[in-house]
This record gives C-alpha cells, sequence and structure tokens, in this order.
C-alpha cells in the first residue's frame, strides 16, 4: 500500500480533528450525573454509551442498528419517555464474555498505536477521539478502555471488511493489519477506569493504582500475609521482552476479588512447627545442609504443600491454599508492567540468582556476586520488596501455584482462578531460583515439574483467602 504524503496526512489528521470536535450528540448536554437518566431504546447506531463506569466492562460495547432496546444511554432526566425510550434505574448489567488468546497480541505496540497512530500507514492516533486511555465521555465516540478484547477485535475487523461503515472509522481501519487490530484490542482490553465499577465487577472497585493492606498473620507459627486489592492487569509478556519464552502470550485479567499472599515464601520454621504440631503428615524436609530456620523451605512436592495448607487452614479456621498463576503474577508485578519489579533488566541488589550466562539454561548451579552473596538459597526477606511489599517474588527459589501446566494461555480463565485439570501430571511453577539465568527470573517466566518432585529450588508462598467484602476485605483483615 502507497504510504500517505505529508500533506494527505495533514488533511487526515485537520478532518479529523474537526470530526471529533463537532461530533457531539445533543443529549449529552446534561450538566451533571445528577440532571440526567439512564434511557434505554434511544442510542443511535455506534452511539452506545454502556461505556459509563456503571458497567461498560461487562458488555459489548456497540449498537448494531438504532433505537436498540437493550443500548442505553444517559439523557437530561425527564425526557426519556418523551423520547420514545424506556427509563431505569440504573443500567442493567451485562453477560461477560471470556477473552481469548487466540493472537500473540502485544500491549505496548497497541498503546503506541492508539497514542501516536502511523503516519506512513495513514492510520490516526486513536487517542485523538477517544481519549487518551479510551476513556472518552462523548456517545460519539464512546469509551473503549476496559471493553473485551475479542469484542474490540471483531468490531475494528468488521470495520477494515466493510461489514460496519462509519466515515471515520471505516478510513481508519483500513490500514490495520491482524496484528494492529489484536494489539490495540489487548492495550484498551488492560485499561482500567480511575473510579469504582458497579454490577459484577471487582465489589469496591478496581483503581489504576491499587495497594496492598497492611501485613498480618493468624497464629503464631503462621506466615505473615499481605492483603491484595482487586485488579486487572496484562498477564504475560510482550514479544520484545528480553528471555521472553513462548508460551508468556499476553492476555488480560480480571482478579474480582481480594486476598492475601504470603510475604515471604514459607520457611524451614514455619514447616517444622507445623511437624511439631502433628501436621504435614509428619514430613521433615531435607535442608541439603544449608540450615533451616529463615531459609525457605524445599525438597516439598505439591500433595506435600498440601497437607501444610490443610494444617493451617484447620487451625486457623480460614482457609490457606496456594496462588492460582494469575494471582501469583499480579502479586510479583505489584502494579507494574516491566519484566521485573524494579524495571526490565537484571541486577544483583534485587534477586538471588544463578550465572548470567549459562549454556544449558538451566540447573545452572549457584552464583554469588554483589548484594547477592548466597551460592544457593538466601534467608527469606533478603533483599528489598517489590510494591506490594512482598519478599522474594523473583529469585530464591521457585514457587509452586495451583494451577495444572498448560503449554498456552488459549482458554486460561479470565478471572484469576487456577486453571485445573481432573488428571494433572506437572504443576506450573513460577519466580526462577538461586541456580537459574535471568530468563526464568521475570514475572512472566513460567515453567512445569511434575507434581511429585522433590528438588533443593522448589518451595511456595500461601494465600489466605479473604471474605468476601469488595475493597472493605483489605481494611476488615485482621
Amino acid at each position: 500500500m502507497k504510504a500517505a504524503s505529508p500533506a494527505q496526512q495533514a488533511l487526515i489528521r485537520a478532518a479529523l480533528t474537526a470530526v471529533c470536535a463537532g461530533a457531539v450528540v445533543p443529549l449529552a448536554h446534561a450538566t451533571g450525573a445528577g440532571s440526567q437518566e439512564v434511557c434505554y431504546g434511544v442510542a443511535a447506531a455506534g452511539h452506545n454509551d454502556c461505556a459509563d463506569t456503571t458497567c461498560f466492562h461487562l458488555c459489548s460495547g456497540l449498537s448494531q442498528h438504532d433505537r436498540d432496546p437493550t443500548e442505553w444511554t444517559m439523557v437530561p432526566k425527564g425526557t426519556c419517555t418523551q423520547l420514545g425510550g424506556k427509563v431505569a434505574a440504573a443500567p442493567l448489567a451485562c453477560t461477560p464474555a471470556a477473552s481469548s488468546a487466540a493472537q500473540d497480541a502485544d500491549a505496548p505496540a497497541g498503546e503506541a498505536l492508539y497514542a501516536h497512530g502511523d503516519a506512513a500507514r495513514a492510520i490516526p492516533a486513536c487517542a485523538a477521539c477517544h481519549g487518551p486511555a479510551g476513556d472518552s465521555t462523548t456517545p460519539a465516540y464512546p469509551r473503549l478502555g476496559g471493553q473485551y478484547a475479542d469484542y474490540l477485535d471483531t468490531q475494528l475487523r468488521a470495520f477494515r471488511g466493510g461489514a460496519r461503515n462509519n466515515p471515520v472509522m471505516t478510513t481508519a481501519a483500513h490500514a490495520l493489519t491482524d496484528a494492529d487490530i489484536a494489539n490495540l484490542s489487548l492495550y484498551l482490553a488492560a485499561q482500567v477506569p480511575a473510579i469504582g465499577q458497579g454490577g459484577a465487577g471487582a465489589g469496591g472497585g478496581t483503581l489504576r493504582a491499587a495497594s496492598a493492606g497492611k501485613p498480618f498473620r493468624d497464629c503464631r507459627d503462621c506466615p505473615e500475609v499481605v492483603p491484595l486489592p482487586p485488579g486487572r492487569f496484562v498477564m504475560g509478556s510482550p514479544r520484545a521482552e528480553a528471555g521472553r519464552f513462548r508460551n508468556e502470550r499476553q492476555h488480560v485479567v480480571d482478579i474480582g476479588h481480594a486476598f492475601a499472599i504470603g510475604r515471604f515464601d514459607v520457611s524451614f520454621a514455619e514447616w517444622d512447627a507445623c511437624v511439631r504440631d502433628h501436621g504435614c503428615r509428619g514430613y521433615r524436609p531435607a535442608d541439603d545442609g544449608h540450615g533451616r530456620d529463615t531459609l525457605p523451605v524445599v525438597n516439598v512436592e505439591w500433595e506435600d504443600v498440601q497437607a501444610y495448607l490443610a494444617w493451617l487452614t484447620q487451625k486457623t479456621g480460614a482457609r490457606y491454599r496456594l496462588p492460582s498463576e494469575a494471582e501469583w503474577e499480579y502479586a510479583a508485578r505489584g502494579g507494574t508492567a516491566t519484566a521485573r519489579w524494579w524495571g526490565d533488566g537484571m541486577a544483583r541488589e534485587n534477586a538471588n540468582y544463578g550465572p548470567d550466562t549459562c549454556v544449558q539454561q538451566t540447573n545452572c548451579g549457584g552464583f554469588a556476586a554483589g548484594a547477592d552473596k548466597w551460592v544457593t538459597a538466601s534467608p527469606v526477606g533478603s533483599f528489598a520488596p517489590n510494591p506490594f511489599g512482598l519478599y522474594d517474588m523473583l529469585g530464591n527459589v521457585w514457587q509452586w501455584t495451583a494451577d495444572c501446566w498448560h503449554d498456552d494461555y488459549a482458554g486460561a480463565p479470565a478471572d484469576g482462578s487456577a486453571w485445573d485439570a481432573a488428571s494433572c501430571g506437572r504443576r506450573a511453577i513460577r519466580g526462577g531460583s538461586w541456580s537459574n539465568v535471568p530468563a526464568f527470573v521475570r514475572a512472566a517466566s513460567r515453567a512445569a515439574v511434575p507434581s511429585t518432585v522433590r528438588r533443593g529450588y522448589l518451595g511456595f508462598r500461601v494465600v489466605r483467602e479473604l471474605p468476601a467484602q469488595g475493597a472493605g476485605a483489605l481494611a476488615n483483615a485482621p
């Protein structure tokens, strides 16, 4: 396709600016929420306002025809019935659709295209009309941020192929490739409103910058845990991330529940307390001669861990379990989107890991340098915590998760729950260890081991479930 000339590009930008400025629907001129009402059945095609924070990410997003009875918009109070619509107290909750991972999309590339466009291909910046994060509030340009990636993908393809027609969108979508569409859809799906969501969302609301609660423990010998809020994040890694493996396809995950996760990996001292209390099936794992106490417990298979969790649950009355892969990565990222919570590069002042290079990539042996002065495992909490206040999420020892191993994220739960199976010979482990090269010590890195293995580089941390009270679960945590 021939690139647009500078003059053509200037004309496109000017036209879009004029369209964005002029496309204002009269019904949008109410002065505030108190002077408006929810009105079904009067919205024109393409003017959907199910982008309001009440339910925007719970429904599809755009009407296919005028006056769709399932489509609502905000109108000046007292005018809905005059316009032939039906007044509702609030928008009805919509049925959420699971987001697939059919495309190996790249959220950073989608963000760049959304914000800046591509002048060489005459693709305008979507942000000019739909807002900097897809947060437009004008009916002519509905909120795109937070819509399901699959839905956005379908609509962009429809505009590109002519199944849907709109003077601006048809032109804008014409030059988009399949990869462009996948990248844009993933980026927009990950955008979260800065204020609370209602409906079947995250209870008390999801925030752009979520924060952790105050650490607590349920008993003297129990692991200390940190309450984490509900949240939405992009799980997996972008294609350009150094050390990336092909099983890290990016996709959006909505964690709609608060939960508390171990502040540290479970230590030998905490495991030994279980054994002394006649729990853990009486199993006392070997420490391989490195010592016990505050070193992370290792040489525990998946069922050993279940025995420890059962002991905690029985002792405290609270439910303890392993984190799902999604919960683990959400916690490990601590609200960041880089390869590691401290940035994209590797640094020995932040984690205990193996040599920088190793021909066989795995089982490379320990390596000590700088702040990483331990050849094997280090005492828990030896390095700085991530933004959620969690220690050793990356490096030191691998950590068991609740998930069965799947080679790809296609079909993975979009709500952060564990992806189990009736027959599960291998489990997913996360975080990397003291014997691994940097590629394994990333938030998105994942590996699989048989559930029956006991290794000197493999431990775990716990999740303690919180009452289903939305945002209040953090404030009311013990």
